[in-house]
């Protein structure tokens, strides 16, 4: 897996660690990956779609999604640096969907840092 830095990041390829990271944790709980697991990024605002597999125990019963929201938030968080606040979260088992809110929080030093960027020129003494 590929790590970003927090600051130079953007919210699509968290959206598509976060995506894996759902699957990751589905696997780890259920023993099989899901069928699928999508990202929707739409400013800050991430939304996770994941297809359970037909014969998944997460479809027998409630899926736990606050724990695995919170998974989520503390994968992404590993990997890249940057915060997801958890939203909402729904389960229709009897289609096999879930589907997973958050918004990623900027921190005022990493907006800071994007917006004071200077771009870099020719060095002079170098070729």
């Amino acid at each position: 897996m590929r790590h970003l830095t927090a600051a130079a990041a953007e919210t699509e390829q968290i959206g598509a660690v976060a995506a894996q990271a759902l699957a990751d944790i589905h696997s780890a709980l259920y023993g099989q990956p899901p069928r699928a697991s999508r990202a929707w990024i739409e400013g800050d605002a991430i939304l996770l779609v994941m297809r359970l597999p037909v014969d998944s125990a997460a479809r027998r019963g409630d899926p736990p999604l606050s724990a695995i929201q919170k998974m989520v938030s503390a994968a992404v968080q590993r990997r890249t640096g940057v915060s997801l606040r958890t939203a909402g979260s729904n389960a229709d088992t009897d289609r096999g969907l879930v589907v997973l809110a958050f918004e990623r929080l900027r921190t005022a030093d990493a907006m800071l840092d994007e917006d004071a960027q200077t771009p870099a020129g020719p060095v002079l003494g170098s070729g």
